[in-house]
């Protein structure tokens, strides 16, 4: 294999996709497994016997394969064929069987021999102001010399071209028969002195040796449709906001409006003329670009009220013997329902708690004020509970409340930014500007109670396909405690951290993130996920004397996150690897950052061999921590929280079992977890909770499982994650920096 062309393990699995005959499906696709499909057809053998190729079968069972010798030599042909256009030229494929017992073995010995790469790049094209377009935007080509050449890249480089060429009006020119490529990889050396064949033929061995695998690309377009050639321009422009059928074109009680150069044709007044004509780039008199087409639809379909999103365009004839054409423009928006109600039953358990249960319910209106803006109201509650053996005589008896919380949300989304100035934006950048407004409650039972009043103003925009932002100048957070036990007032009392993270606080403060994802892009391939984010509060705050809301001190601090994953998608698998994490840096008012800001580790969707927030800081180490008895283990109640924050994972995913074509799914995990959270300042009430490069590799702590999903239809999901950790950090009698593969004991729930 040489640099540049598709990894081995890629190619072999494409390669093993073009097997026309494979064998049965086996459990956890290992071949020993049972082949429990061929098994429920056995079962029901009498019944599905009589199903013939154009039968379906049901979706559980599998007839027995049937060996077939003339299909191996055609999986053959087919991976020659697949392996030609990805850049192998000259591949050898060959192909065995033989037989073991009642059983018909198969093998496939490829040598893909070398790749070719891309050549010179030439441009053969009749016409003088397309070959000029052409030309002038080479730098955009996807065919470039020296990189190793697949069909696929032609195609790529045929739309591009097409699309080009259609941005500058052309809009009859078609990729399918105009645009053609000539693939050179015989060299012209040979010819280069017919009187001396012996030089010529010395100078063609050369160049051979030097271009071997190399193949010249010519770009052919020929001036055979006269009809792709004329450039056309926008004459009138129609939309129709609620479209019902063709009827409408002709419907003659249907109201109708101009806005600028514009009609509007509707039934009932569904949104505002004025919000869809920002969206349209199609504007009279412009000439023609592909561009303000794909921009005309992505915006109106990110609007998010309309159902379909369709353009129809036809020549207006009147000008068909001008120096340019013309085309009349039907927009068809077909509305989507006002109202969106969704519910929403979590269910969980876990070591802290016997049951948890959060049920959410949103109402979402598309369409506020019939001006594209999304309005989102959410409530949600939830309890958590903890069975203890030792109180009462029944079952319920038995169960006591451990954590309460309500809160709710509201959202009001714009499809524009709403600044007092002229903004200007691209086709691309698909502006919102968001607008927050929630409260939550959380209560501890018996220990504190906790409110949350938060607010926020966000613009959000996009700067290219795979690339977003994200900018808050100003969100605010009003945090209070109600209400404090005596027992917890006590801890606070001792712990100088804990009361300064639990402290009453006012937030106001600025954010900006950046994310970067080409996962649509790329379309199913292995894809790259990036999120930067920055955070700061109290820097406008500090300029105002002895401010205060409710003789509450502004929070001081600045934040750094990052998240940065990979995911590498095979055939039936995948591999994600995760690193992720943040720091904060208290200053001023703050010696600590504020308890929602702060960072925790463990639980479900982080270091899974620890429980939620009992991790760290460092290599802390509280031998309360870890009593066998919830009743009687007060220390799980205060959350472990730090100043920062390292996390990293990786796991590999697995189809399992699927029913009725994926409705009912299961798949698998394998995993492992590594990470732990620091403070950003010594504390005596933590000792070794500062982060320290020196004993970085000290304080992570790892976990590692299995786990499994079940995915009906999508509506459901059911997910178990089994983790024990394989190196605890913090406790001073495990020697070889904290690792306990020694000491596995699934039996003992403290360890």
């Amino acid at each position: 294999m040489e640099p540049g062309a598709i990894r081995k393990g890629e190619l072999r699995d494409n390669l093993e996709r073009l097997m026309v005959q494979k064998p049965n499906s086996s459990w956890l696709g290992i071949s020993f497994f049972p082949l429990y499909k061929v098994w429920l057809y056995n079962l029901r053998y009498e019944k599905l016997r009589h199903y013939t190729g154009d039968s379906v079968l049901p979706k559980t069972t599998e007839k027995p394969v049937e060996f077939d010798s003339l299909l191996v030599r055609k999986s053959s042909d087919y991976m020659k064929s697949y392996l030609f256009n990805v850049g192998y030229f000259h591949p050898q494929v060959s192909d065995t069987f033989y037989y073991k017992g009642r059983k018909a073995y198969a093998e496939y010995s490829v040598k893909t021999g070398p790749h070719l790469t891309i050549g010179k790049i030439r441009l053969n094209i009749d016409d003088s102001a397309i070959h000029k377009i052409v030309a002038g935007y080479m730098g955009d080509s996807h065919l470039q010399e020296g990189a190793p050449f697949t069909m696929s890249l032609l195609e790529q480089e045929r739309s591009r071209i097409a699309n080009l060429v259609r941005e500058f009006g052309y809009y009859r020119f078609s990729q399918e028969n105009i645009v053609d490529f000539s693939i050179d990889t015989f060299s012209t050396a040979f010819m280069a002195n017919p009187a001396d064949p012996f030089e010529s033929a010395a100078a063609f061995e050369q160049e051979k040796a030097a271009n071997q695998n190399k193949g010249d690309i010519t770009i052919v377009i020929r001036k055979e449709n006269p009809d792709a050639y004329s450039k056309f321009l926008i004459n009138r422009v129609t939309v129709y906001p609620d479209f019902v059928s063709r009827a409408d074109a002709t419907d003659t009680t249907m109201i109708q409006s101009k806005l600028g150069d514009v009609i509007f044709r509707y039934h009932k007044k569904y949104i505002k003329e004025q919000v869809i004509l920002k969206h349209i780039y199609l504007e009279q008199g412009k000439v023609y670009s592909q561009s303000d087409y794909d921009a005309t639809i992505n915006k109106l379909n990110q609007l998010g009220v309309f159902q379909t999103v369709r353009i129809f365009m036809n020549e207006d004839t009147t000008y068909r013997d001008s120096a340019s054409r013309r085309l009349n423009v039907f927009v068809l928006l077909t509305p989507a329902s006002k109202y969106d109600l969704t519910a929403n039953l979590e269910v969980s358990t876990g070591t802290t708690y016997f049951l948890g249960v959060t049920p959410t319910v949103s109402l979402r209106d598309r369409n506020l004020g019939k001006g594209a803006n999304l309005f989102t109201a959410s409530v949600s509650g939830g309890i958590e509970t903890f069975y203890d053996q030792e109180r009462g005589e029944n079952f319920f008896d038995h169960i006591n409340v451990l954590t309460k919380n309500f809160g709710f949300n509201t959202t009001l989304d714009f499809p524009k930014f709403l600044v007092p100035f002229k903004l200007n934006t691209t086709k691309k950048n698909l502006p919102r500007t968001v607008i927050g407004f929630g409260s939550s409650f959380l209560d501890r039972t018996n220990f504190f109670t906790l409110t949350n009043t938060a607010a926020n103003l966000t613009y959000r925009w996009r700067e290219t396909s795979t690339k977003n932002w994200e900018l808050s100048p100003a969100f605010i957070n009003i945090i209070k405690r109600p209400a404090t036990s005596a027992d917890f007032q006590a801890r606070l009392d001792s712990n100088l951290f804990l009361a300064n993270s639990y402290r009453e606080n006012f937030i106001q403060g600025e954010s900006i993130g950046f994310t970067f994802s080409n996962q649509f892009d790329n379309k199913g391939k292995s894809y790259s996920y990036l999120r930067l984010a920055v955070e700061e509060a109290g820097g406008i705050m500090s300029l105002l004397d002895n401010f205060q809301i409710s003789n509450l001190q502004y929070a001081q601090y600045f934040k750094v996150d990052f998240d940065a994953r990979r995911y590498i998608n095979r055939a039936k698998s995948q591999v994600a690897v995760r690193f992720y994490g943040g720091s904060g840096f208290p200053y001023g008012n703050s010696p600590t950052l504020p308890y929602i800001k702060q960072y925790f580790v463990g639980g479900a969707y982080s270091i899974r061999g620890w429980r939620i927030r009992s991790l760290g800081p460092g290599s802390y180490y509280d031998p309360k921590s870890f009593t066998d008895s919830v009743a009687e283990n007060s220390s799980i109640y205060i959350d472990r929280t730090g100043d920062i924050k390292l996390e990293m994972n990786g796991e590999y995913r697995f189809d399992i079992i699927q029913f009725f074509s994926g409705t009912i799914k299961m798949t698998g995990a394998l995993f492992a977890d590594a990470g732990n959270i620091w403070l950003a300042n010594r504390s005596s009430n933590y000792p070794s909770g500062e982060f320290e490069f020196k004993k970085l590799g000290n304080d992570i702590a790892i976990s590692t499982g299995a786990g499994a999903r079940f995915n009906l239809a999508g509506f459901f999901i059911f997910r178990i994650d089994a983790a024990f950790p394989v190196k605890k950090p913090y406790n001073p009698q495990y020697d070889y920096g904290g690792w306990v593969l020694r000491e596995i004991d699934f039996g003992n729930k403290t360890w």
